[in-house]
């Protein structure tokens, strides 16, 4: 027998002055714009949904953190291989979210990322949500994080053509069991591929509130 999904949290762009809350400012320092709004996201969903630690955590992004990438890019033009600010390079792979989340929380289950365009996130969902539907895991933290710098936006524009992500943080956090305050039960990720109009996704819930 299959479980059910439910959405048991679900937090969008914490404002930055929610983030001494959740986040020591001097550690913080250490990270870009992007990382510390995807950690404050995730840990203020964990702590709405009264998970402790998550089976799973898993990230959505299509680009991954930006900033760090143009830092690092920028370093190697100028400095040449010998760049003195390795952090950025580290701190630009794709699966970075995810591993500083996984770290902060001292979290060591499943931990993977997505990165599939525009339907990034939704792939994330995929992976929790039949994993929780097999029995395999019980909760799952699920995130969508990208950004838009202003650099990255000038060559969009330059180039005439549409970016597949957007400026945003979202963490879910998904589990087999209701809780007190659980609005919304995740009945099917669909995932489509167009050869011509790129690939979309629809994301199917059913209200348990009134």
């Amino acid at each position: 027998m299959e479980n059910k999904v439910y959405i048991i949290a679900e937090v969008t762009n914490v404002p930055e002055a929610e983030y001494r809350d959740y986040l020591n400012p001097m550690k913080a320092r250490r990270y870009g714009r992007l990382l510390r709004r995807a950690l404050v996201t995730a840990l203020k969903a964990i702590k709405e949904s009264g998970v402790d630690q998550p089976d799973a955590i898993i990230n959505g992004t299509a680009m991954g953190c930006i900033e760090n990438t143009e830092r690092m890019l920028d370093a190697l033009a100028t400095e040449g291989e010998q760049m003195s600010m390795p952090t950025n390079f580290m701190q630009s792979t794709h699966n970075t979210i995810a591993s500083l989340i996984a770290i902060h929380m001292g979290n060591h289950g499943y931990n993977s990322t997505y990165a599939h365009g525009r339907i990034s996130f939704e792939s994330a969902l995929l992976d929790a949500f039949l994993q929780i539907k097999s029995g395999r895991i019980r909760t799952a933290l699920v995130c969508a994080n990208d950004e838009i710098t202003p650099a990255l936006q000038a060559k969009l524009q330059t180039a005439g053509t549409v970016c597949v992500a957007e400026d945003r943080s979202v963490a879910v956090v998904l589990s087999s069991e209701k809780s007190a305050g659980t609005c919304k039960e995740l009945v099917d990720i669909r995932l489509r591929h167009h050869p011509q109009n790129g690939d979309t996704a629809e994301i199917i819930t059913r209200e348990l509130c009134d």
